[in-house]
């Protein structure tokens, strides 16, 4: 009488699978060592006699195409991924609150990993191809050297290509890359005077185009922090990534590490074109700027604000006063800085939190009357940046 339950494990006991032949129910447990353990640690069975043919029986999980499903259903449901397998279930997504429940019909997986097994004979054949053309050109006496020229570079080949608009919307991440640095060594390599008009045409608009890119990812990334962080030492790294193009007088960052003032370390020190020293201290949006003051009918600066703003004046008079050695230590470092009163910066709040036009006007008060510091408001940043980016959208417009 043949078993009701059918059952293997692995040598330390551990069961691999565990299936009901009357019910055909069971359960499939993945190797904690098989590559798709980071997606899946379990799959259920649904309306099997026998063990499925789409799984390995040695616990690696589905076969064949395996792998690559789980990765875009992972990328797609992440940890909230369940997988059924099933020999009379259609495939189908099932989401609830916790968990989504994708069924794998066997049939249908069957078919796919056919057609998967024959791209990759196929990719098998090419990449021997290739291995055999790379040893016959390095070891021309011991290899035969192919008549087809996988590896070599035809003429124009690349022109062709880049000819076809779907071509570029379709490049991988490395082929992209790779093109980015070609372009980057074709332009360093390029040999042209400033008469030469296309060409000088051609590295200036391509300089645009890079400025524009970064600029329009920027300010997305700008943003997408705005609605979403409010921890302060994310804003810290993210204007140190990105402030020499958020204001973009400056040349060079020194950051709090590169300069110790009396045990006190300013966020960011900023050296413009011409060597001189500016301070900036980080703050979060999320930092309240002013509070109104009912007795005498006017608003003042939130305490976070003035303890920055005291801080920041004992940075300067810091600065001032050790400027000599602070001016040899940064010339050492390899940042040239010439120390002539330097100005402090306060990035913090947003102006969008004067809602009314007394609260601007007493923040536009309070902020002339401060001697050596400036305090910038986040959205004033972004509007910088959005400024920079219309100026070159509007200069390609009216070529």
């Amino acid at each position: 009488m043949a078993l009701k339950i059918v059952e293997k494990k692995r040598k330390d006991r551990s069961v691999i699978y565990r299936l009901n032949r009357e019910t055909g129910e069971g359960d499939y447990y993945v190797n904690s060592d098989s590559s798709q353990a980071k997606f899946i640690s379990e799959i259920t069975l649904e309306g099997f006699r026998t063990f499925p043919k789409t799984l390995y029986p040695t616990g690696f999980g589905l076969r064949v195409s395996g792998n690559q499903l789980l990765q875009e259903l992972h990328g797609q449901y992440g940890a909230r991924l369940r997988i059924t397998l099933s020999a009379k279930s259609p495939s189908s997504i099932k989401s609830g609150a916790r968990i989504v429940r994708v069924t794998l019909n066997e049939r249908s997986l069957i078919q796919v990993n056919r057609i998967v097994s024959d791209v990759k004979r196929k990719r098998a054949g090419e990449i021997r191809i290739i291995v055999a053309e790379f040893l016959g050109k390095e070891f021309p006496s011991e290899f035969t050297q192919q008549e087809t020229s996988v590896l070599g570079y035809r003429p124009n080949t690349i022109a062709d290509l880049l000819e076809d608009e779907i071509v570029l919307e379709s490049l991988s991440e490395r082929d992209e890359e790779a093109l980015k640095t070609a372009s980057v060594q074709l332009i360093s390599d390029a040999k042209f005077t400033l008469r030469s008009a296309k060409q000088v045409r051609i590295v200036s608009e391509t300089i645009k185009t890079g400025q524009k890119v970064y600029l329009e990812k920027t300010i997305d990334a700008f943003k997408k922090k705005l609605r979403t962080t409010s921890n302060e030492s994310a804003w810290q790294e993210f204007l140190r990534d990105h402030i020499l193009t958020l204001l973009n007088v400056y040349a060079f960052v020194i950051e709090k590490q590169s300069v110790d003032l009396g045990g006190k370390y300013p966020d960011f020190m900023l050296i413009d074109a011409y060597g001189y020293v500016d301070i900036y201290e980080i703050k979060k949006p999320q930092t309240k700027l002013l509070r109104y003051d009912k007795g005498r009918g006017n608003y003042f600066w939130d305490a976070e604000v003035s303890r920055a703003i005291i801080q920041t004046e004992k940075y300067i008079s810091n600065i001032e006063r050790h400027r000599f050695e602070l001016e040899n230590k940064l010339q050492n470092s390899g940042s040239p800085a010439r120390i002539v009163r330097p100005s402090g910066f306060i990035i913090a709040g947003e102006r969008s939190e004067l809602k009314n036009d007394e609260m601007a006007e007493d923040f536009r008060v309070l902020n002339d009357s401060l001697k050596n510091v400036d305090v910038i408001c986040f959205d004033d940043l972004l509007d910088n940046l959005t400024s920079l980016h219309q100026r070159l959208t509007d200069e390609k417009a009216e070529k």
